[in-house]
């Protein structure tokens, strides 16, 4: 977490989140990082990066969405939700993927784009713990935080998901995104 400071943030395009639970940051290292989005850099979680956390309320305003269980572990339809964004317009219309399908509460639908989607017929939704929700089960989305850009994807607890050239691809148009480069 040392690497949590201003003056070595500053070497960085992008800070990308794959962690779970109350991580070990100071409230400096916190605000640095929060302006280091803010100032116009790129925060990329994947898959328990929303179930970080829980108890730093601007952490929720970064993500734009906590974990709510996962009622699924298996192969499942993913809709592409925005077929014209170019992180991931490659797939088409739908792809199926075999993963840990995480459920999101306080989940930011105004100030996030839905990228990639749960089709809920590919699942039983009667399932112990489904929390249906109006807005579905986002499983990618992009959003901006201050002049930065945030992307998460709730992909990727299976080592499959990221040997996948498919899941390489989002990652990387992602990291392009969220630096300003492309995609």
């Amino acid at each position: 977490m040392s690497e949590f400071s201003t003056g070595n943030l500053e070497r960085y395009a992008a800070v990308m989140f794959y962690t779970s639970g109350e991580i070990p940051m100071s409230g400096a290292q916190k605000i640095a990082l929060l302006n280091f989005v803010r100032s116009g850099r790129g925060f990329l979680g994947v898959h328990s990066a929303t179930d970080t956390f829980y108890t730093w309320p601007d952490y929720l305003d970064l993500i734009g969405g906590y974990f709510n269980g996962h009622p699924w572990h298996q192969s499942v339809t993913i809709e592409v939700a925005d077929v014209a964004d170019p992180l991931v317009a490659f797939l088409g219309n739908s792809l199926q993927l075999n993963d840990e399908i995480y459920q999101i509460s306080d989940f930011d639908y105004r100030g996030s784009r839905v990228l990639l989607r749960l089709d809920q017929s590919s699942v039983d939704l009667n399932k112990a713990g489904v929390h249906q929700r109006f807005y579905g089960w986002p499983l990618a989305k992009k959003r901006f935080y201050g002049g930065g850009r945030v992307f998460y994807s709730a992909l990727g607890h299976e080592a499959s998901v990221w040997q996948d050239p498919r899941c390489q691809k989002i990652l990387t148009n992602a990291i392009l995104w969220s630096t300003g480069r492309s995609a």
